[in-house]
């Protein structure tokens, strides 16, 4: 049996090392962050990291070539709407030596786009661990929840207690665009950063100023084109940070609806805001913490 003082001494030791997080955080081609995963004991694999996604998930390709088994029947939602899906069973899903086991994660239908991730690390990964990301570093980790979290969330760190969202598990905070306040999802599954037409308007975007273009369709995991403009909105605050002259996407998202942003200030914290930051996460407690990156010369947006 293990003593309260070794106990008390191996918590102290993950404290003190937390800050060098463990595996990489590594930027793709098509903007997204990534993780390796392994599956059912196998890979590793390149799997995108999504604080906004509920569930796991593999991409179509992924489950027929590595010959997965096949789930149940069930729904898949995503932030451009739902499809029909049947979903993938595993035996064990692994990332930084921490593993849940028997699983069912979503099977997505494979990128319009034609770029093979082989799938999503989502919220039932990060479930009972503290998920440190430092995209400054381009580093992450999974560690015990008995660390500390005030020992390596970052100086400055600000912790925000998270709102929820109807039936899900996703991360929510308070925003503000040009000092009107809104709603936002932290959602490192979003390349680009994006805001509703209620929310823009109210904060002084014209969207049909020839500062904005057509911007490149929102698809999310179910492949479901949503139209959207891409221009400046201005002046974004949020968990301490500020960031001026941000580009955004303005798009109503079907999710934003179903979050219970139906005519209201809905905006979605995407990893183009979110370069030279490190996160600390906690889903079991709702709660995180979001401080510059510790690494010197962090990038900034």
């Amino acid at each position: 049996m293990r003593t309260p003082a070794l106990i008390a001494l191996t918590i102290a030791a993950l404290g003190s090392s937390a800050a060098e997080a463990r595996v990489a955080l590594t930027p793709d081609t098509t903007g997204h962050l990534m993780v390796p995963v392994f599956v059912n004991g196998q890979g590793p694999y390149s799997f995108m990291l999504d604080t906004g996604a509920d569930n796991s998930a593999v991409y179509a390709w992924f489950a027929s070539t590595q010959h997965l088994a096949r789930g149940h029947t069930a729904q898949i939602s995503g932030a451009t709407g739902d499809a029909p899906e049947t979903t993938t069973r595993l035996d064990k899903l692994a990332l930084d030596g921490w593993a849940i086991h028997d699983v069912d994660v979503d099977t997505m239908p494979d990128r319009s786009d034609g770029v093979k991730i082989a799938g999503i690390a989502g919220a039932d990964l990060f479930m009972k661990r503290l998920a440190v990301l430092d995209s400054g570093c381009e580093t992450m980790a999974l560690l015990p929840r008995e660390v500390d979290p005030t020992q390596i969330a970052g100086r400055g760190a600000m912790m925000i207690h998270a709102g929820s969202i109807k039936g899900g598990k996703q991360l929510t905070l308070p925003v503000t665009v040009n000092g009107v306040a809104g709603v936002a999802t932290l959602d490192t599954g979003a390349r680009s950063t994006m805001i509703n037409n209620t929310f823009a308007k109210a904060a002084g975007v014209d969207v049909a100023s020839d500062a904005f273009r057509d911007g490149p369709p929102a698809r999310g995991a179910v492949q479901n084109p949503v139209a959207s403009r891409i221009g400046p909105i201005g002046t974004v605050s949020f968990a301490g940070l500020v960031r001026q002259n941000v580009v955004a996407r303005v798009a109503d998202l079907p999710v934003f609806d179903d979050d219970g942003y139906t005519n209201g200030h809905a905006f979605n914290i995407g990893v183009d805001i979110l370069h030279g930051v490190r996160l600390t996460v906690d889903y079991s407690a709702r709660r995180f913490w979001v401080a510059p990156s510790v690494c010197p010369m962090a990038g900034q947006p």
